[in-house]
Formats: C-alpha cells, sequence, structure tokens
C-alpha cells in the first residue's frame, strides 16, 4: 500500500484499511448536554486520503484550548504559541474527511467510546481515535464538562450556534489542593463524566433506533445513516490517563460495556473507592515512567481480580506518547524527559512518537480480535507488534480461568 502524501501538516495516517468520516456532536443548549466528536469508517481507502485533504479537520479548533494547555500545565502561553515544533508556518489538520458518508459494507459496527485525560480534550488522542474507526469502529471521543477537560464549551441558544459564540467552560486547577482533596474531586468528576457517557450511549442507541436526535452544531449531517447501524451488543469503553480510571468505573456502573481499554491510566483515586467487580476483558497500555507505587498497587488489584486481564509497558515512552502532543511539538514541554537524556550523545532516547500510536493501536485492535471477535483480521497490526515486541514492547498478558475452584494464572 503506498499512502499519497500532502503539504498539510497532519498526524499520523489512521492504520486500519479504510479512511474515516468525523463530525462534531453536541446536545442541548445548557452545559448539562453531551459533546462528543464521532469517528467512523468510510468507503474511502486510507491510501487515498490526499485527495480529500481538503476536508480534512484543524487539530486545534480554537486559540482558547491553548491558553487552557497553558493554563493547565503553568507554562507561559507565548511557549505554546512560538515554541519549537509547534504552530510552525501552517496548522496541524487530523486526516479524516469532515461529514463524509458512513461506509454501508458492514452490517453494523462496535461502539467505542473514548474518554479524555485531566487538562485533555476531545481532540487530544486523534491518531488513536482515528485509527481505530479505520478498523471498523464506530468512535465516540467525548469532552467532558466536569472542568478537568482544558478548555470546552456549550451553546446556551440557536442564536448563539448562529453568530458562533460559546459559553466557556474553564479548567479548575488543583495544583494548591491536598492530595486526598484531590482525590475526592476527582471522585466526584468521575460520577460526572459517567453520566456523561452513559448519556451518549443513549444517544447513540436511539440513533440506531431510528429515534430523531437533534445535533445543534451540525443539524444538516445525515444521522439516519446510522439506523440500524450500530453494534449494542458490543460497546467498548477506553480512556488515557483520568480517563482510563472513568472508563473501568463505567465498566463497573453500565452493564453495556463489554470491553475496557486503558490507557496509561491514573488509577489512584480509586483508591478512595471499595474494589469494583470488572468481569470484563481490560487491557491496560502503560507508559515506562508514567507510573508510581500507589498507581502500580491499584492497576494490580484491578490485572488480579478475576477475568481476562492484558498489561503492556512501552519502553522510552512518557505519558504524552499516548496522545498526539509528541507527534505535533515533540518532547521538549515534557518533565519527564529530562531524566531520559543522553548527555554524553546529546541524544533523545525517546521511542519515536509515531511508532508509539501505531503500538498502541495494534495492541488494542489485537486485544479487541481476540477478545470481542472483532475487526476479524487483524494481520496487520498482530504483525506490527511482532515486529516490535522484544525491542519496544514488555508483554505482561493475564489469562485468569477458574479450573476446580482455582485460578490459572498464564504469563506469556
Amino acid at each position: 500500500m503506498v499512502i499519497q502524501r500532502t503539504n498539510k501538516c497532519h498526524i499520523p495516517y489512521p492504520s486500519g484499511p479504510y479512511a474515516t468520516g468525523c463530525v462534531d456532536f453536541m446536545t442541548e443548549y445548557s452545559s448539562e448536554g453531551c459533546f462528543f466528536r464521532l469517528f467512523y469508517p468510510t468507503d474511502v481507502p486510507v491510501e487515498n486520503l490526499k485527495e480529500y485533504s481538503d476536508k480534512w479537520i484543524p487539530w486545534l479548533p480554537h486559540s482558547m484550548y491553548l491558553k487552557g494547555f497553558a493554563k493547565a500545565n503553568r507554562i507561559p502561553l507565548f511557549i505554546y504559541k512560538h515554541g519549537p515544533k509547534f504552530i510552525r508556518k501552517k496548522p496541524y489538520y487530523i486526516p479524516t474527511i469532515t461529514n463524509a458518508p458512513l461506509s454501508q459494507t458492514q452490517k453494523s459496527y462496535p461502539l467505542f467510546i473514548f474518554s479524555h485525560g485531566y487538562a485533555a480534550t476531545r481532540f487530544m488522542c486523534s491518531e488513536y481515535c482515528n485509527s481505530i474507526a479505520s478498523h471498523g469502529f464506530i468512535v465516540a471521543a467525548l469532552e467532558h464538562r466536569d472542568r478537568s477537560a482544558a478548555a470546552t464549551y456549550y451553546y446556551d441558544s440557536p442564536e448563539s450556534v448562529f453568530n458562533n459564540t460559546p459559553t466557556w467552560i474553564r479548567h479548575e486547577p488543583l495544583f494548591k489542593r491536598y492530595s486526598v482533596h484531590r482525590h475526592i474531586i476527582r471522585n466526584i468528576q468521575v460520577k460526572i463524566r459517567l453520566k456523561e457517557i452513559s448519556k451518549i450511549l443513549d444517544i447513540l442507541f436511539k440513533i440506531h433506533n431510528g429515534i430523531k436526535v437533534e445535533n445543534i452544531m451540525n443539524s444538516s449531517f445525515d444521522l439516519d445513516q446510522f439506523k440500524g447501524k450500530l453494534d449494542c451488543e458490543n460497546v467498548i469503553a477506553s480512556g488515557f490517563s483520568f480517563g482510563g480510571m472513568t472508563s473501568i468505573y463505567a465498566g463497573a456502573h453500565d452493564n453495556r460495556v463489554k470491553a475496557i481499554i486503558i490507557v496509561d491510566g491514573w488509577m489512584s483515586p480509586l483508591k478512595l473507592v471499595p474494589l469494583m467487580d470488572i468481569k470484563q476483558p481490560i487491557l491496560f497500555i502503560n507508559s515506562q515512567t508514567f507510573h508510581w507505587p500507589s498507581n502500580i498497587i491499584m492497576i494490580n488489584k484491578y490485572c488480579n481480580s478475576g477475568g481476562i486481564r492484558q498489561l503492556y509497558t512501552l519502553k522510552n515512552t512518557t505519558h504524552e506518547s499516548h496522545t498526539d502532543t509528541a507527534s505535533i511539538w515533540s518532547y521538549w514541554l515534557d518533565p519527564f524527559v529530562w531524566r531520559k537524556i543522553n548527555f554524553i550523545s546529546f541524544k533523545w532516547t525517546k521511542m519515536n512518537p509515531k511508532m508509539v500510536l501505531r503500538i498502541q493501536s495494534s495492541l488494542t485492535i489485537k486485544f479487541l480480535n481476540e477478545n470481542h471477535g472483532y475487526p476479524e483480521n487483524c494481520t496487520k497490526a498482530n504483525k506490527y507488534i511482532e515486529d516490535h515486541k522484544d525491542r519496544h514492547i514488555v508483554d505482561y498478558i493475564i489469562c485468569h480461568t477458574k479450573s476446580n475452584q482455582k485460578t490459572t494464572i498464564t504469563y506469556i
């Protein structure tokens, strides 16, 4: 397969066989509504994406998000705006086709719900969401309104939509709060996040059943093409960092979730919550430098709680390796990177960020194929994992099976 190139700066192309379509979706004229980005497969082969580059969407939809990133990370705004490898001479784009028709080649498409991390947004992990959709999933990337997002917004009336005058919800920093207090706040927020995930599933199920739902941001987009096309029996909850904790919480409280994928999960706030009964298969994809003892203890609790559990650690990675940001502005803003510089040769020792994202989506597709039965063909993903396994991936795969009232744990 030969990928056509374009002069536009963009995050990596999706790893699946099909190009994706994309639409932003907002319900209700209040902060109680839902806001998410929908990625879905189209009939366009991924190698032909260049032909549709005029319909790609900007990675950064509004400058207010940039201000939110700066405030949340306590970094001066001018560094984000003018630092190396960020804005450059051209904006960055997501290689997905705005408002493209949904592919009708499959009978139905499993649902993949993605929750962003602390001080992140619906577009922070666009490569990951875009790649999963390109393998035949419908992906809903939330933008939470619990004040954990770097910034988000809603429209309070049809007039504000017409005039494009949103009401912004700013990020609430918690740097000065005590650790236990932060965990209490996070538990309050995760309950709001759970409510949003459940509402989005309700919305998507209504669309599947042909019930009219209004998208106040794009009322002309044809939602009828999704009627009868969603596999409502196969819902996957996933998330990055705080979103990882959100996805496992959703799996415990919403029985529509059939599998959980946690990308470098921030699990520590769960220590204030009794151990939840999680029967669904869980995949953990971890970075090398993010995790500390209390976080690892919590991960181990859920790894050993019964059911199918798989855990991978990607070598020479940091927390932001799992997002688009390392591809866009490299690792220069990452505080963990300074520990990993080889001061003799003055070379970075980080894994190539595009490779991290490709391994991440490949591990996800392999896991869903083995435990979900979809996609049916993951040969390409399996080969990519095998090609990088020894050098870049640490396996710690746990399969729990009951035999004569005993638990057998197999390490691969």
